[in-house]
């Protein structure tokens, strides 16, 4: 019997570890990260960080007959020092091959161009202002294609 055990032994344990051997895998991930920490007299801060990282759907709306809005988004803007512009850098606008839309882009109900314009006074920019974004295109259906577009913003002191 004894034989028996110590023969059955060394075959058990040598069988158990090599199982265990094979069971064990590896689980690695890459996670990105990502951090801006603003300085204490200016920010200009989306108040939802999809609105900058990922891409917004402006697609043919046929319900309402017309394109859909970028709305419903904030900023966070504080200007301890004074008031707070905004500008277009290029016009607003969708492209597909040689069709174009035009986009309207509203901060805190001014509508943007390529000049710098006041957007939030400097009373209101001493503390936290909430301002109202939003893109929007004009009504009715336009020409057919996929289009793609970016909305370059320039949020600054005044």
């Amino acid at each position: 019997m004894f034989k028996k055990i110590a023969f059955a032994a060394p075959m058990a344990i040598l069988a158990l570890s090599s199982s265990v051997a094979f069971a064990a895998t590896e689980a690695r991930h890459s996670i990105s990260l990502i951090a801006h920490v603003p300085t204490d007299d200016f920010y200009a801060i989306p108040v939802n960080p999809s609105l900058t990282n990922e891409d917004q759907d402006m697609s043919y709306d046929p319900a309402t007959d017309s394109m859909r809005k970028v709305d419903g988004h904030y900023f966070d803007i504080l200007h301890t020092a004074g008031a707070v512009n905004a500008r277009l850098e290029t016009p607003a606008q969708l492209i597909s091959g040689s069709q174009t839309i035009a986009l309207k882009v509203e901060l805190n109900g001014k509508v943007l161009t390529t000049t710098p314009q006041e957007v939030v006074g400097d009373t209101e920019s001493n503390t936290r202002y909430r301002a109202p974004f939003k893109i929007s295109a004009p009504a009715g259906k336009p020409v057919a294609g996929d289009y793609t577009g970016q909305v370059l913003l320039m949020i600054e002191p005044a």
